[in-house]
């Protein structure tokens, strides 16, 4: 899904920190943990860009198709029920990839409960509650992609039939444009959290690089 590519976030620390970060430093190792556990969405992103790509030229296909020209209509149709599927099990990736990276998360929380430093547990404390805050938000997102899917779903397989009729095509789009600008706002409100979360580690590198 375009957007959601996200970097790795590298454990930048000077040698010699010495044990006044030593919680700190075993605290962002796990987060470096949990990011690693989201690398395969690079490659379903790609995969989601592509197909999205190709979904908009089968689509524009039908859009200037004759009514006459059903076959066209309908084979055209079945490529794109085709393209949803495909789109739905890269999603199921990406779901999978979150959930096993929350679960490493689940253990980086654990260690900045036990950080004694009270400037350091602010900061750990501060990104975790960024993380937590991703987690719910991208739960959101996915819900209203697959949504997105449904619809879309929806019209593609009334396209397939011998005779759909253009009111109720327009009726289908209707509802999928509900859904798409429905899920639209989630991606901008996911954007802004992983923009903030990437604040939250940035300030914990630049503290671990400082002492």
């Amino acid at each position: 899904m375009k957007k959601l590519v996200i970097a790795g976030l590298s454990v930048m620390m000077l040698a010699g920190c010495g044990n006044k970060t030593e919680q700190l430093e075993e605290f962002y190792t796990q987060i470096d943990t949990v990011n690693a556990k989201e690398k395969p969405v690079v490659e379903v992103n790609k995969n989601l860009q592509k197909l999205e790509s190709e979904k908009v030229e089968l689509f524009n296909k039908i859009s200037k198709a004759k009514k006459q020209e059903i076959k066209v209509i309908n084979n055209t149709a079945t490529k794109l029920v085709k393209n949803a599927s495909a789109r739905s099990a890269a999603i199921d990736k990406e779901i999978k990839a979150y959930d096993e990276s929350e679960a490493e998360f689940k253990k980086a929380k654990d260690l900045a409960s036990e950080i004694k430093d009270k400037d350091q547990k602010k900061e750990a404390s501060d990104l975790t509650n960024a993380l937590e805050k991703k987690y719910k938000e991208h739960d959101g997102l996915m819900t209203s992609y697959k949504d997105v899917l449904k619809k879309e779903n929806d019209l593609f397989k009334y396209l397939e039939g011998k005779s759909p009729e253009t009111s109720e095509v327009n009726s289908k789009i209707e509802n999928l444009n509900k859904s798409t600008s429905a899920f639209q706002k989630n991606m901008t409100t996911f954007n802004k959290t992983m923009e903030q979360v990437q604040k939250e580690s940035g300030d914990i590198v630049k503290l671990l690089n400082d002492k």
